[in-house]
This record gives structure tokens, C-alpha cells and sequence, in this order.
């Protein structure tokens, strides 16, 4: 099994079980900051099931169809989880409010702030585990279903906080937790959703990425000047185009080769890229109109 999917199987079968612990706790207690986490939970899970999906699909070899690969599948499917935290934070602020117009009643136990203290423990371990394997495979679904279970942790510490303060006799203190976490929801939906939503349209990769593949065809043999430098990003890759000038008077041969060199070079020097496309020209040849006249 593809080690994408050994952690995508951990994720799902982490969230399915806090969702049924933290619904229990819920029912039990009557607290909304409870619930709300126990919605994220499930948010999460249907997040991993769609992460899953990106990966099964990322991974397919590139085709006719699609020449580029299924990498930007991934990007998809983090982006569908962003949206679905946003939609719960929504929701959970929707709550919120109607329980501060129309009254209600939490029962908090030791044992259930227990519990929840025991889940935010196994939320830092299960996001440093799953970001730190999505780094290292490359998977920004990976990373997008470790930034759940973030905001889980760090939502959860709105929890410990209301369900706390409403245990001492402060039960207002369970609205003000599930607000914490709603907040939380929507800093992280705007900030993942904005990053995969920039791969989604053809958006350009970092300028120091841009740099160092420019710099990286500059320093070959016989490249005089790169220009037309373009690249676009699908999942954890690069695919860059760009045109050299060579010496006038070099042979088809030997243009070639240095083409091959640049390619080489660049995928060295930027591990990233996965493909580039070298357009030669003679170094008499004029500047590109794009070039010449930036956006």
C-alpha cells in the first residue's frame, strides 16, 4: 500500500472515533462547544474520505487526458475541505447566538472534561504525525487533513476553556468556547482554501522558486540569456517553460544538448519541478513581446 494511503486510512479512522466520543460527550453534557467539536470531527472525517479520494486519483500516471497528471486532484480536495470548515464555523456561530438569545443548560462532569482534555492530546499527536508524513510525501491533501486536526487542537482548547468555566458555575463561558472554535474554523478555511485555490488557477509558484529555476538555466553552458519564463504547480510539482538564446552560429546538435542540460540542471537545482520545456533560440533573437512589455 502507498504510504499516502496508510496515513489517509489513519485519519479516517482517528476522526470516526473522536466523532463518536465527542457525540457522546455532547449528548451527555449539553454543551455547544462540545458539539461544535464533535461537528468538526465529522467535518474532518469527511475531509479524510475526500483526501482519500484525492490521493487515490493523484496518483494515477498522466494520460492522454490529462497530460500534466492528476496531481492537482489533491489541490481539489483540499480545497472541498476548506470549504467544509468554513461551513461549520458558520454554523457554529448560527448556534451560538441563538443559545445567547434564548437561554440553555450544560451538566459538565469531571469525567467528561477529563475526556476532552485526553482528545486534544491524541489531535497534537495525530497533527504532527499526518503533517509531518505530508510534508515528506509532498501531499498537500495530507497536509490540508493535518491542518484539521490544528484546528481541532487548538479548538479544543476553547472546549477545555468553556466547559471548564461552566463547570466552576460559568456556563455562558460553553457559548464562548464554541465562538473560540468557530473563529479558529474560519482563519483556517481562509488561509488553506486560499493556498490550494491558487494552484487551482494556474497561479505562478513563488518568485524564489521562479529565481532559482532561472538562476539554475543561467548557469549552464551556453545559455547567453533565459527569458519567457513561465511555470504553473498541480499538487507538489512544478512544470516550468522558458526559452534560452545560444550562440548563433551553434549546431542543432549541440542546441540540443544544451537544452538537456538545462532541463537537468533546473530539476536539480529545484527538486519540485517535475517537468521543463525549453524553447532555443539564436542569441540575435529579439526579446519576447512579453518581455518587453510586462503585466
Amino acid at each position: 500500500m502507498h504510504p499516502k494511503l496508510r496515513v489517509a486510512g489513519l485519519s479516517i479512522g482517528s476522526n470516526a472515533g473522536l466523532v463518536a466520543v465527542e457525540l457522546t460527550l455532547a449528548w451527555i453534557t449539553g454543551s455547544l462547544a462540545v458539539l461544535a467539536d464533535a461537528f468538526h470531527s465529522g467535518v474532518d472525517l469527511t475531509g479524510s474520505l475526500v483526501a482519500l479520494s484525492g490521493i487515490l486519483l493523484a496518483l494515477r500516471a498522466a494520460d492522454t487526458n490529462h497530460g500534466y497528471g492528476y496531481s492537482r486532484y489533491e489541490n481539489a480536495a483540499a480545497f472541498v475541505q476548506m470549504v467544509l470548515i468554513a461551513i461549520i464555523g458558520v454554523t457554529v456561530i448560527e448556534e451560538a447566538v441563538r443559545r445567547l438569545l434564548e437561554g440553555f443548560t450544560v451538566h459538565i462532569t469531571l469525567l467528561a472534561l477529563i475526556a476532552v482534555l485526553a482528545t486534544l492530546v491524541y489531535d497534537v499527536f495525530l497533527f504532527r504525525y499526518i503533517s509531518r508524513k505530508g510534508e515528506v510525501l509532498g501531499s498537500s491533501a495530507l497536509e490540508a487533513d493535518a491542518y484539521h486536526f490544528a484546528t481541532d487542537a487548538v479548538g479544543k482548547v476553547g472546549v477545555v476553556f468553556g466547559i471548564g468555566m461552566a463547570y466552576l458555575g460559568y456556563p455562558v463561558m460553553d457559548v464562548v468556547g464554541a465562538l473560540i472554535i468557530a473563529v479558529v474554523f474560519l482563519i483556517t478555511a481562509f488561509r488553506m482554501g486560499r493556498k490550494n485555490l491558487q494552484v487551482l488557477v494556474d497561479a505562478s509558484p513563488p518568485v524564489d522558486v521562479l529565481e532559482e529555476v532561472r538562476h539554475a538555466a543561467e548557469n549552464v553552458s551556453g545559455v547567453a540569456e533565459v527569458h519567457s519564463l513561465r511555470a504553473r504547480m498541480s499538487g507538489r510539482f512544478v512544470f516550468v517553460d522558458l526559452a534560452v538564446h545560444v550562440t548563433p552560429g551553434a549546431t542543432l546538435e549541440s542546441a540540443h544538448g544544451i537544452a538537456h542540460e538545462v532541463e537537468k540542471n533546473v530539476q536539480r537545482r529545484v527538486p519540485a519541478v517535475a517537468e521543463v520545456v525549453v524553447h532555443v533560440e539564436p542569441d540575435r533573437h529579439e526579446p519576447a513581446l512579453d518581455d518587453a512589455h510586462p503585466a
